[in-house]
């Protein structure tokens, strides 16, 4: 369908490429703070991903498609650092624990954990505490299937802990995106918004049948001095 020669895409189209955007966003971001901490290895003092905000952004915009970023990350992670099958376990499956940050959504909804600075904050460490458990506690499992040599089965909650800078990271890349027009918001009732105000925009015209768009630079056309009309 086209109109004013521009292509109309379905709402399943539009989810289908924002997702893959965001995909490819969140595996060169875990590209890159790996090499960050390759070249830079004298200089790091600790892990930093941004993982957990940008599954964020994707659970707040599409709800439970969000379920596949957890497991991209982990296998990202897990791939470009060549570990084992243990740490692909712990990554991709303690990682979905954040799906847990789909019940707040449900139950106080989208629109108000944006509209409130605080509540976008309180979202965002609620978010990391559940990969941070997740993660622990997929530890615990694994230690108790196959020790590791040199670790204890708490390990994981102190290694993990770590990860803090992170929680850091998620907390202000959510608070910026809360700031940008439909960054975080549930993007089928921001098709709606945008929708309702293109309508908003609409005029009837003289004969008052159909709606007509305004076009603004016919307008001024219209208002100049040498106006055909004058």
């Amino acid at each position: 369908m086209r109109k004013n020669g521009s292509r109309l895409i379905s709402v399943k189209q539009y989810r289908a490429t924002d997702l893959v955007i965001f995909a490819a966003i969140l595996i060169v971001s875990e590209l890159l703070t790996h090499y960050a901490t390759v070249w830079f290895a004298h200089s790091a003092f600790f892990t930093l991903s941004f993982s957990v905000a940008i599954t964020c952004i994707v659970l707040v915009r599409w709800g439970w498609w969000g379920v596949f970023y957890p497991f991209i990350s982990g296998v990202t992670f897990c791939l470009i650092r060549g570990l084992g099958v243990n740490h692909y376990f712990v990554r991709c499956l303690g990682d979905m624990f954040i799906m847990l940050t789909l019940l707040p959504l449900k139950f106080i909804g989208a629109d108000k954990i944006r509209g409130k600075w605080y509540f976008t904050a309180l979202f965002a460490v609620c978010a990391w505490l559940c990969v941070y458990i997740g993660r622990s506690l997929l530890w615990v499992v694994c230690f108790a299937i196959k020790p590791v040599e040199g670790a204890y089965i708490y390990s994981g909650f102190s290694g993990f802990a770590l990860d803090f800078m992170s929680l850091f990271a998620t907390v202000l890349v959510l608070l910026v995106m809360r700031k940008l027009d439909g960054m975080f918001e549930e993007q089928k009732s921001f098709l709606k918004r945008l929708d309702k105000e293109r309508r908003d925009r609409m005029r009837y015209d003289s004969f008052g049948d159909e709606p007509v768009e305004i076009d603004e630079e016919a307008l001024s056309i219209l208002n100049r001095d040498n106006d055909l009309y004058d």
